[in-house]
């Protein structure tokens, strides 16, 4: 009898806990991943690039989560075209149109809940999704769509786009070779049929192409340290190098974070292998190297 009614007082405790804490901290949003910024406390989710997938999951905080699921709603507001919100907060899908979108979601305790501790709660936010353009490589062949069809008809009133490319006009369609690397801030204007004129602005950004700044890599001694920096121009952001083919000495690797290859050659001769570097953009370069390691 004894043990029953220590099993029930912390039942009861363990309960009055949950409630505790569900009363104290209330239903909101999570900090990540789309932080505050901007005026009227926005929240600005990660950018997303035209004909690319895309997903975020939105996080709550507080409330009866996350011993239960949140819920999720669009309450106002229009999402990317081609974008989604489900239940569980997940804004997926692959954007068809360029611009900066800005809507509203409403966070919910599980409704009805699983839990009799839990009484629901509700918190909405202001959130916003940029998308822009999917970056271009000098020399190399280049497209995207940012709208169109129908009666609606594009036009550049403002800026000029990289030299190279043109735009289509009646399909919304920017492509070329870019010739030139730079940043070009563009406004296109768009004209309906029933004379409705509407304009935004991009910027189209042009990278130079990736390539090796390494071309040959200098002789070395058998059983003395190594150590010998690849180098590469045109990258966006980080390099990763990888072994594409051949063979380093006995002793010898590549460390391809550090771009670096280094160590203490255990045997003379000639070694030959090619390496690829990948930047951020997901771009690739291959070179082939010679490595004389002498006696």
């Amino acid at each position: 009898m004894r043990l029953t009614r220590i099993g029930l007082l912390v039942g009861v405790l363990s309960v009055t806990a949950i409630l505790l804490v569900s009363d104290a901290s209330g239903t909101r949003f999570a900090d990540q991943p789309c932080p505050e910024t901007g005026a009227g406390g926005i929240r600005v989710c990660p950018a997303a690039t035209i004909g690319r997938g895309y997903e975020v999951t939105l996080a709550g905080d507080g409330g009866c989560g996350p011993a239960l699921p949140y819920q999720y709603r669009l309450l106002s507001g229009d999402l990317p075209p081609g974008v989604s919100l489900s239940r569980q907060g997940v804004l997926a899908g692959v954007p068809t149109a360029t611009g900066s979108w800005d809507f509203w979601v409403e966070l919910s305790d599980q409704d009805p809940p699983t839990a009799s501790w839990c009484a629901p709660k509700q918190s909405q936010r202001e959130f916003q999704i940029a998308v822009g353009v999917p970056p271009a490589t000098v020399g190399v062949a280049y497209a995207f769509s940012i709208g169109g069809g129908g009666s609606t008809s594009w036009s550049i009133s403002s800026g000029a786009l990289p030299a190279g490319l043109t735009l289509d006009s009646a399909a919304g369609v920017v492509s070329g070779t870019p010739t030139v690397a730079g940043a070009y801030p563009v406004v296109f204007t768009t004209l309906a049929g029933d004379g409705t004129r509407t304009s935004f602005s991009l910027t189209l950004t042009v990278y130079p192409q990736l390539g090796f700044a390494t071309g040959r890599l200098a002789p070395v001694r058998a059983l003395r340290p190594l150590e010998l920096r690849i180098r590469t121009s045109g990258a966006v952001g980080a390099v990763a190098l990888h072994v594409v083919s051949g063979r380093f000495p006995v002793g010898v690797r590549l460390v391809g974070r550090k771009a670096v290859i280094r160590g203490r050659p255990r045997t003379s001769g000639i070694f030959r292998f090619t390496l690829s570097a990948q930047d951020s953009l997901g771009r690739t370069a291959t070179r082939s190297f010679t490595l004389v390691v002498r006696r």
